[in-house]
């Protein structure tokens, strides 16, 4: 795993221009991928894209499709999340809601298939509010030479997406450890947590007491039903963004600091860390971040 010090994050980003800097580097690793999936479009016409959460899989995977399309490839990204299968509210509390077998494998089953042979489908949506699996009423209908991209945390594991000829596999993740107080190391699923603290603040109604007290019980769904199949990805990519620490510091240190004495724990450990870490160092200016950044996926547009 890469390694960076904080300190030296916070001397490189001054200006609007330096990160765009980083924008451009990561994004650049993005459309060499799509310019590889594009020479395998006859064979490979289907990406599956997985990754924790927290990783940047759905700005990846239109980004990709952006790139895709630029190059005279016409995509469509599907989220896996849209194949749940209805739940009853009285199981939810005891349901492995990482699991997954959460997802309805006969319906994707025959949606790949289908797609792969260019017949029609109609599209599945998921109502998370009262966990039922809708139809959506969209159809699609994959032409030859089109690409299909499904996101999605378990598209790599063969338990819930079959394993097919015509796929290509992608696994991204923050992978980055940050260096802090001269030797201390933030682990890259800490700044997962703290871009979805971030994104849950602002999308989905969470405060980050909330999005901390099933952070484990997500982690631990990582560790058994995700990570184990990255090994099988044919593009593996990094997407931590080197300024994205600068740019959550002020928000989420008042916020922690607000719920430490709430928690205790695993939790407490966790927030304590997140506080020692973002008070070694000083924040910048979110104006600074470009809407085509990664990690506007996480704190919303300007």
């Amino acid at each position: 795993m890469r390694k960076v010090k904080i300190e030296d994050i916070y001397k490189k980003y001054s200006s609007e221009q330096d990160f765009l800097k980083e924008d451009d580097r990561y994004w650049s690793q993005i459309d060499e991928i799509a310019r590889d999936i594009k020479e395998k479009s006859q064979t490979n016409p289907i990406l599956l894209l997985s990754g924790p959460s927290g990783s940047g899989k759905t700005t990846t995977a239109h980004r990709i499709e952006t790139f895709l399309e630029t190059y005279g490839v016409e995509t469509h990204t599907i989220s896996l999340d849209s194949y749940f299968s209805t739940l009853p509210k009285e199981e939810i509390a005891t349901a492995d809601l990482e699991s997954p077998e959460r997802l309805d494998k006969d319906l994707l089953a025959e949606h790949i298939e289908k797609l792969l042979s260019c017949r029609e489908i109609e599209l599945p949506e998921f109502d998370f509010a009262n966990t039922r699996q809708l139809k959506s009423g969209i159809k699609l209908k994959r032409k030859p030479n089109e690409i299909i991209v499904f996101e999605g945390i378990h598209a790599l594991n063969p338990s819930a997406v079959p394993v097919l000829d015509g796929e290509s596999k992608m696994y991204i993740s923050v992978r980055t450890r940050v260096e802090y107080l001269g030797g201390k190391v933030l682990h890259p699923r800490l700044i997962r947590l703290l871009r979805r603290m971030s994104r849950d603040m602002r999308f989905r109604g969470r405060e980050p007491i909330d999005t901390l007290s099933f952070f484990q019980s997500v982690e631990n769904g990582v560790e058994k039903y995700v990570s184990p199949y990255k090994i099988y990805a044919d593009y593996s990519i990094d997407t931590f963004i080197e300024y994205e620490p600068l740019i959550y510091r002020e928000e989420m240190l008042s916020k922690l600091t607000q719920i430490v004495d709430k928690v205790s724990g695993e939790d407490k450990v966790t927030v304590e860390t997140l506080i020692e870490f973002l008070s070694s160092y000083q924040g910048k200016d979110r104006a600074l971040v470009s809407d085509k950044s990664l990690i506007r996926e996480f704190i919303g547009n300007k």
